[in-house]
């Protein structure tokens, strides 16, 4: 059995049909308290965005809002479930303020979330005999479960990776990294967000239920 440790890092992206209205989207968070990119006004109209470091044009406390122009991708990233929740509200109330509808715009949502876990070396029970060839055992390591019905390029899409932190093979209990993406709708998103820790745990849960029979 696996169990999580913990989050690492949560965050919940809109990918825009068009590009949203972020010099406006700035300009109003600033006023809301958070730290935000230099807006500076261009002679001949509209802004430049200074960015405060690659891809961040904002932050609230441990909470980053990054945007990457070449995929017109708005993302909210933090280490607290609850703070990116809030932060993503605060950021589509806005834009929907400012112009840019979320309803309209917004291609589809992704949420990202990174863990840390602990437990048994999870392995298929069977060795997979190659010693004909290389004078090995090998075991056969879980690493990606996905949809099995979908495509990694469609506006649906699961994946949950677990890759060993292989410093830690050697002991009794083994550390992994647990990574899932998940496309679906805005709510389905969020519900998985609100619940990121028993979403995982109870996932986990059932993996290992039919892989260590």
């Amino acid at each position: 059995m696996i169990t999580i440790e913990g989050i690492e890092s949560v965050a919940l992206s809109s990918i825009w049909m068009l590009n949203p209205s972020l010099p406006e989207l700035l300009l109003e968070l600033g006023k809301r308290g958070y730290a935000v990119a230099r807006v500076r006004p261009r002679s001949l109209g509209g802004y430049d965005v200074i960015f405060i470091e690659p891809n961040v044009v904002a932050f609230r406390k441990s909470t980053f809002i990054l945007y990457d122009p070449n995929r017109r991708m708005i993302t909210i990233e933090g280490s607290d479930a609850n703070d990116v929740f809030d932060v993503f509200n605060d950021v589509e109330k806005v834009l929907k303020n400012v112009g840019s509808n979320p309803d309209r715009g917004v291609l589809f949502y992704e949420l990202l979330s990174k863990a840390k876990a602990v437990g048994n070396k999870w392995i298929l029970n069977k060795p997979i005999k190659v010693d004909d060839l290389l004078g090995l055992d090998l075991l056969a390591m879980p690493m990606s479960f996905v949809s099995a019905k979908g495509d990694p390029n469609s506006k649906q899409w699961f994946q949950l990776d677990i890759r060993p932190i292989w410093t830690s093979w050697s002991d009794e209990k083994v550390r992994y990294e647990v990574i899932l993406i998940c496309r679906d709708s805005k709510e389905r998103l969020v519900d998985i967000l609100k619940n990121i820790n028993n979403v995982l745990k109870n996932i986990l849960e059932r993996i290992s239920n039919i892989l260590i029979k």
